[in-house]
């Protein structure tokens, strides 16, 4: 019996022919691993680089815009009075369509907040309280009687969903306005929860036919009130009394006759 002996030969720098008692064999050349792993890698990375540009091609723009833009004119104007770390953010915020679809709901278990922006001689201070009264919830508000305030806990923690005057008071100061609230609110709820947590905010307020809100700002003025409690900041700091000028002279302007009240077109409010 023979014996078998295999013969294993490779050649890399050229072709050759091994001749052996049994035949005459051809040697080829041999293809490096390497070379192989370099064509597959090529061939992923051109059939990655496509679908990334097709996905892109066809995909929405609002969706998966493959570069980012600059924010748009109308989405500044919109957010006036934010902060900027809000305004300049990548998710802007529910905008007025959304808050129109279908599944669109306020979240009391998780960390949705509602503030209230009351607008003086608006009805807000009866809204406000059938806010903490009247609404019909899993928990609802409890208002001591030794307490101005309420409480308007979420049903699962002793979390606030509410920020007005009936349940945290005037934090940011007397009918505080639109940007007053938007960076004050948040900090105060910090400190008064004592812990900072990421929330979403609702903002919702009541406005009046304007010519009957100013006549009843104006007997209200007339009474005696002074808005002195409003507090008005600017670029972060409380306003002097320069930058905001008082109407009148003196404690209030109580007793002021209506063509005294429209000429002074700037009113403490």
């Amino acid at each position: 019996m023979k014996n078998l002996k295999s013969v294993s030969v490779q050649c890399i720098d050229s072709d050759i022919a091994l001749l052996l008692p049994n035949g005459v064999y051809e040697i080829k050349q041999m293809e490096p691993k390497s070379s192989k792993l370099k064509r597959i890698s090529f061939f992923c990375l051109v059939l990655a680089v496509f679908g990334i540009l097709g996905f892109g091609y066809y995909c929405p723009d609002k969706v998966c815009a493959l570069s980012s833009r600059e924010l748009p004119i109308s989405v500044v104007e919109d957010n006036i009075g934010k902060p900027l770390a809000h305004i300049y953010s990548t998710k802007v915020g529910l905008s007025y369509e959304d808050m129109l679809n279908d599944d669109f709901t306020f979240d009391m278990d998780s960390h949705d907040v509602m503030v209230f922006l009351h607008m003086q001689k608006t009805g807000g201070t009866s809204f406000g309280k059938h806010l903490v009264h009247d609404l019909d919830l899993q928990r609802p508000c409890t208002c001591p009687l030794t307490r101005k305030r309420c409480y308007c806990f979420r049903p699962h923690s002793n979390q606030s969903w509410l920020f007005s005057r009936y349940t945290t008071g005037w934090k940011c100061g007397l009918h505080a306005d639109w940007t007053e609230l938007t960076n004050c609110v948040d900090g105060k709820l910090d400190e008064i929860e004592g812990t900072q947590i990421k929330r979403r905010y609702f903002y919702i307020t009541l406005l009046r036919e304007p010519i009957s809100r100013y006549l009843s700002e104006f007997r209200h003025v007339q009474r005696g009130a002074t808005w002195k409690g409003s507090l008005h900041t600017c670029n972060g700091r409380p306003a002097t009394d320069d930058e905001i000028l008082p109407c009148y002279i003196g404690e209030t302007w109580e007793g002021v006759k209506i063509n005294d009240f429209i000429d002074y077109p700037i009113l403490i409010h």
